[in-house]
Parts: structure tokens; C-alpha cells; sequence
């Protein structure tokens, strides 16, 4: 590694260490002067569009925000993705400028740090709502919300009956209340991926995001209902600590009606993909703890989901952001 380092970016003594994955494998690597992360994935020819598409969106962020995003390095012949023999493999390669912080799973949450989450997350929806790329609008991926059912293989991978019922329940519950109303929301690439893994924090406010692995095409309430389901995990009481994101974000990039009427939905959805594919990850590669770091906390939030009746839930969300809230007719 040392040697393919010095070669392609130029790099002397460096020191490295691996880091963890979800489906690829990256390197934490230091220089005397600075701190990059190297990212290699198996080679295939949508994989290697994928990545391409990946760096211009972190591109295309970097504009006086570079300490906020990550920002990609360039090979010494000027490229920021290379296919690259490693250990007699074909490799997509590239290299990341490391971000410094602490995660936010790491920090007591607090309601400022939540505030902080929801501002730094509406800013940056506001900047990608004028990108555009079609690789990630033509990508269909399992952990973009909108393609939910691709999810449904995984349910019986659940071991518990109880667990499987709920996930059976959401399922119905997002083709009832959520599908008819698609085609009404708004949509643009997001990062789809806001968890408390991702994100980075430093002196109490949201300072950065990393991992834009997950970009997708999709309706932009879901950059919202995903940060929500991860942040307010751990917490007894998360449509609470929901409004606190909401408002934030709110004030930074409006949310519509419509979208109060499916933010409910959405959460338990985002936390129902996450819970599938660790179930089914535990199946195929029980090693990878990083794959199903979220499951038992996923689940304890999900109980706590459910129990809240989604017209109440709409009506929090409406009274948090000013909307006059809806008549219990049932």
C-alpha cells in the first residue's frame, strides 16, 4: 500500500491504519503534514459511475465549504477515481481529505446540538437542490426510501415474528398513506444517509458530514425523516426530539404541508431499511459489525414508533413549524 501511495499520489512515510466499512474498504492515512482517507471498491463498470458521480457532488459542495465536506484529492496524473490493480485485483480507487471531529454518536445530545443537526442538514439540501447528475438520478438503490419494496426480501431474515409483523406493518402503512402522495413531493439528490456515524460535530455544533455512498434521487423530505430516525434513537421520547430537528431545518429550507402528512411514515421506513438490511447482513457476514451498528437501537426506536399514533405526530410537526394542526375525527 505504502508503495501504490507513493506512486499515484506522491505520498512519503505515511502510516496506515484500516478503517471500517459498509461494502468497500478504507484506509485512514497519514502524511507529516495532513490526514486522508483511501477508499478502494471492487471494480465494476456501475460501481466505478457511481463513484465518479459521488466525487462530483463533492465537488461541487467544496465551494468555501471544505471543511465540511470531504474533499476529493487527486491522483498525480490530475484524476480523482483510478481503476488500480490491488493484491491482483481490479480496484476503484480515490482519495479523501480527512475530516476532523468528533462523531455524533460520541456527544451528549443536547437541544442545541439538535438544532445545529437541522440547520447544517437544510443548508446543505439547499445547496444540492442545484445539482444535478444522472448516474444518481438513474441509480436504484435498496436504501433510497422510494424503493422501499426492494427491502422486503430481507423481512424474513428477522428472526423474531413480532419484529417481522411490524416491518409487514409499516410496509402497508407507506403504500397506503405515502405512495399515492409521491408524485406531489419534492424531489432532489440527497445524502440520504445523515446517522450519527456520519456526521461530525466540534464545539457543540454539527460541523461536518461524511459517507456520501448512499446519494440518491429521491423526495427531499426524506433527507429530513432519515436524520431524524438515527438522531432521535436512544432517546424515551423521540417525536420530542424530532421537533427540535424539524424546526431547525425549517427555518433554513421550508418544509410544505404535504410533506407533514408523510414525515411520520417516513421515519419508521428509514429505520425499517436499516433494521432489514442488519438482519440480513448478520446472515451473510456476521464479522461486519459496522453493517448492523444501528439494529438494537433501530428496534428500541421503532417499539417507541409505533406507539405514537401518526395523526399526532402530524399534528406535532404542523404546531412546530407554524401550521394550524388537523381535527382528531376518530
Amino acid at each position: 500500500m505504502n508503495k501504490l501511495l507513493n506512486s499515484e499520489f506522491g505520498f512519503q512515510e505515511t502510516e496506515i491504519k484500516k478503517l471500517d466499512g459498509y461494502n468497500n474498504l478504507n484506509y485512514l492515512v497519514e502524511t507529516s503534514t495532513n490526514k486522508y482517507v483511501f477508499k478502494t471498491y471492487l471494480y465494476c463498470d456501475e460501481l466505478l459511475a457511481i463513484v465518479e458521480a459521488e466525487n462530483e457532488t463533492l465537488l461541487f459542495l467544496q465551494n468555501r465549504n471544505q471543511d465540511k465536506f470531504p474533499k476529493p484529492i487527486p491522483f498525480l496524473d490530475g484524476s480523482f477515481v483510478k481503476v488500480l490493480e490491488i493484491d491482483g485485483e481490479l480496484s476503484i480507487c480515490r482519495m479523501l481529505l480527512f475530516l476532523k471531529g468528533n462523531l455524533l454518536r460520541e456527544v451528549k445530545h443536547t437541544k442545541s446540538v439538535f438544532q445545529s443537526f437541522g440547520i447544517f442538514i437544510a443548508q446543505m439540501d439547499i445547496k444540492l437542490l442545484l445539482f444535478n447528475n444522472t448516474t444518481i438520478k438513474e441509480r436504484q438503490s435498496k436504501w433510497n426510501t422510494e424503493n422501499f419494496s426492494l427491502n422486503k426480501k430481507y423481512i424474513h431474515d428477522i428472526p423474531n415474528v413480532k419484529d417481522q409483523n411490524i416491518i409487514h406493518y409499516f410496509f402497508q402503512q407507506y403504500e397506503k398513506q405515502v405512495v399515492p402522495l409521491i408524485p406531489k413531493l419534492r424531489k432532489s439528490i440527497i445524502h440520504n444517509d445523515a446517522n450519527q456515524w456520519n456526521v461530525l460535530i466540534k464545539k457543540k455544533e454539527i460541523s461536518g458530514i461524511i459517507d456520501f455512498g448512499d446519494l440518491a434521487y429521491s423526495q427531499l423530505i426524506n433527507e429530513l425523516a432519515i436524520a431524524i430516525a438515527f438522531a432521535c434513537q436512544n432517546t424515551e421520547n423521540p417525536l420530542e426530539w424530532s421537533l427540535i430537528i424539524l424546526k431547525s431545518y425549517h427555518k433554513i429550507l421550508q418544509i410544505e404541508e404535504i410533506e407533514t402528512q408523510v414525515l411520520y411514515y417516513l421515519i419508521a421506513v428509514r429505520l425499517c431499511i436499516s433494521v432489514c438490511n442488519a438482519a440480513h447482513s448478520k446472515l451473510i457476514n456476521p464479522n461486519n459489525e459496522y453493517a448492523f451498528a444501528f439494529e438494537k437501537s433501530g428496534w428500541d426506536m421503532l417499539y417507541r414508533w409505533i406507539n405514537i399514533k401518526p395523526l399526532t405526530a402530524e399534528n406535532n410537526f404542523r404546531s412546530a413549524i407554524g401550521m394550524p394542526v388537523k381535527n382528531d375525527t376518530l
